[in-house]
C-alpha cells in the first residue's frame, strides 16, 4: 500500500489543500514536511492516520472537536491510495482490476450540518456513504485485523516504558487503529518491542522455536542497522531485561538515553507490526507500506539526525515514509529522491509549497533558504551585528562614530564568516541579499 495524495478541505488551518505524495505510478519514498509550529504538519499526519485506519478505526482514534476551520460547513479529508503487490483482495474483474482507490471522510463540528442527506449535531468523522470503494476497502483492506495494506504512525512522544518487562504468554495481533495510537495519545508507551523480544526469547529457550528465531533475527538486524556505530543489541537476561552494548558498556533499555529509547520504540514497534501484517513473508522488513513520523529529530544528537533518514530507508526499503521535522540535517540526509514541502501561514491560512534540491545544500544554506523561511544560522545578537556591518559597508561615506562602529565590528565578522568578505565577492552579495530578505520578512 502507498499513498498518491491527500486533500484537506476546511480542516483546522487548511482552507483547501492537496499534497502530492507520489505519482500515478509510484510513491515518493520519503516526504519531508517542514514548517514552524502551528502550520499544520501534524494535522496532515493525523489526517493520513485516520484515513488509513478506516472508518471504524478513525472513530476509535479521535472525536474531532475543533477540527473544522469554519464550523458552518463540513470538513473533508480525501486520500488516493494504491494497492501494493502483497496486499490481498481484488477489486473488479481480471480485465478491469482496480489498484487505485480514492475515498473521503467527512468531519462535522458543534454546529448542525447535513452530509449525504444525514444530519449531524456533534463532532464526528464519517465516511462518504456514496462511495463505491469504501465498502470493499472495509472488507479487504481497512480491516480491524488483516494482512497486508500496512500503515503505521508515530507521534512526537513515542517512547519505551520505563518499567522492566516480564514474560507474557502471548502478543495479540494488533487492531489496525492501534498502529496510529501515539499520534493521538501522548501517554501511550510503545511497549511492543520489549514485550515481543522477551517473548521470542522465551519461546526459543523452551522449544527451540524456528519461527521465533527468525523473527528475533529480523528484530535484531533492524535495530542494529538504526543504531549509531559502536552500539548494538547484546542479550536478554533471565529476568526479562534487554541489554545493549553502548560504546563498550552493557546498558539495559531502562537506563538508555531518550534518543536511543525513541528510535528503539519506533523501530521495534514497526518491526513487530510488519511481521503481524505479513506473516508469510520471507523478509517483512522489505514489505511495502506507509509510515508516518512526527518530529523524527526529537531527542537525537545532530550526528544521528544526519544519518537516521538514510538508515530507516535502508532498513525498510519498501516503506513510504512521510514525516515532519524541524531539523535541516534530517531534511538534507533524506536522499536525492526525497520530496520536501514547506508549510507556512498567510492570511489566516496554511500554504504548502515544494522545495527543490534541498539534499545538495549545507545546513547553513538550508536554514537561509525558503525551506526554513530564511532563518539566520547565527544567534539574533550576532546576526544584528552582521546586519549592521553590511549596512555600514554599503554606505559611501561614514562619520567618525560610524567608522569606529565599523572598525569594532570587524573581529566579530571575521570570526563569524571566517574572513572579511570582499565587497565585490559573491559571498558579500549573498550576505547583502539575505540581510535584505530577512529585513523584509521582519517588517
Amino acid at each position: 500500500m502507498w499513498v498518491e495524495e491527500i486533500s484537506l478541505d476546511n480542516i483546522k488551518c487548511f482552507e483547501k489543500q492537496t499534497i502530492k505524495l507520489g505519482t500515478k505510478k509510484e510513491p515518493y519514498p520519503w516526504i519531508n514536511l517542514l514548517g514552524e509550529n502551528g502550520t499544520g504538519k501534524s494535522t496532515i499526519l493525523q489526517a493520513l492516520s485516520l484515513l488509513l485506519a478506516g472508518p471504524e478505526g478513525a472513530a476509535q482514534l479521535l472525536k474531532p472537536d475543533g477540527w473544522l476551520k469554519d464550523n458552518f460547513k463540513p470538513g473533508k479529508m480525501t486520500i488516493v491510495l494504491h494497492q501494493g503487490l502483497n496486499d490481498p483482495g481484488q477489486y473488479g474483474n481480471e480485465k478491469k482490476e482496480r489498484k487505485m482507490f480514492r475515498y473521503t471522510f467527512y468531519v462535522t463540528g458543534s454546529e448542525k450540518l447535513t452530509i449525504n442527506n444525514k444530519t449531524f449535531t456533534e463532532p464526528i468523522i464519517t465516511e462518504d456513504t456514496n462511495s463505491r470503494v469504501i465498502p470493499w476497502l472495509r472488507e479487504n483492506a481497512l480491516l480491524p485485523k488483516g494482512k497486508g495494506w500496512f500503515g503505521a504512525g508515530y507521534g512526537a512522544f513515542r517512547r519505551l516504558t520505563r518499567a522492566n518487562r516480564i514474560l507474557v504468554p502471548s502478543l495479540q495481533t494488533p487492531l489496525r487503529y492501534t498502529n496510529f495510537f501515539t499520534q493521538f495519545r501522548e501517554d501511550q508507551a510503545l511497549e511492543a518491542f520489549e514485550t515481543w523480544m522477551v517473548y521470542l526469547d522465551y519461546r526459543i529457550s523452551k522449544s527451540d522455536d524456528s519461527i521465533a528465531k527468525k523473527q528475533k533475527e529480523w528484530g535484531i538486524k533492524a535495530i542494529n542497522k538504526l543504531l549509531p556505530e559502536g552500539n548494538s543489541f547484546d542479550s536478554i537476561d533471565g529476568n526479562g531485561r534487554i541489554w545493549f552494548k553502548v560504546q563498550g558498556s552493557k546498558v539495559s533499555t531502562v537506563a538508555l538515553s531518550d534518543g536511543f529509547r525513541s528510535v528503539l520504540a519506533l523501530a521495534g514497534d514497526l518491526i513487530w507490526r510488519l511481521i503481524e501484517a505479513f506473516p508469510l513473508s520471507d523478509d517483512p522488513l522489505n514489505e511495502e507500506g506507509v509510515v508516518l513520523i512526527d518530529e523524527l529529530d526529537i531527542h537525537l544528537h545532530p550526528t544521528w539526525q544526519r544519518t537516521i533518514a538514510g538508515l530507516l530507508r535502508q532498513t525498510f526499503p519498501g516503506m513510504q515514509f512521510i514525516m515532519a521535522t524541524h531539523s535541516p540535517l534530517i531534511a538534507a540526509g533524506s536522499g536525492e529522491d526525497a520530496v520536501t514541502y514547506r508549510f507556512y501561514r498567510k492570511d489566516n491560512n496554511t500554504i504548502v509549497e515544494e522545495i527543490k534540491n534541498i539534499h545538495a545544500l549545507s545546513v547553513d544554506k538550508i536554514l537561509q533558504s525558503e525551506a526554513f523561511g530564511l532563518i539566520s544560522p547565527f544567534s539574533p545578537e550576532t546576526q544584528n551585528k552582521l546586519d549592521r556591518y553590511f549596512q555600514l559597508k554599503k554606505k559611501k561615506t561614514l562619520n567618525n562614530s560610524e567608522q569606529t562602529e565599523l572598525d569594532l565590528a570587524i573581529p566579530l565578522v571575521r570570526e563569524a564568516l571566517g574572513e572579511l568578505p570582499n565587497e565585490n565577492s559573491l559571498d558579500f552579495k549573498v550576505q547583502e541579499f539575505l540581510m535584505d530578505k530577512l529585513n523584509d520578512k521582519n517588517k
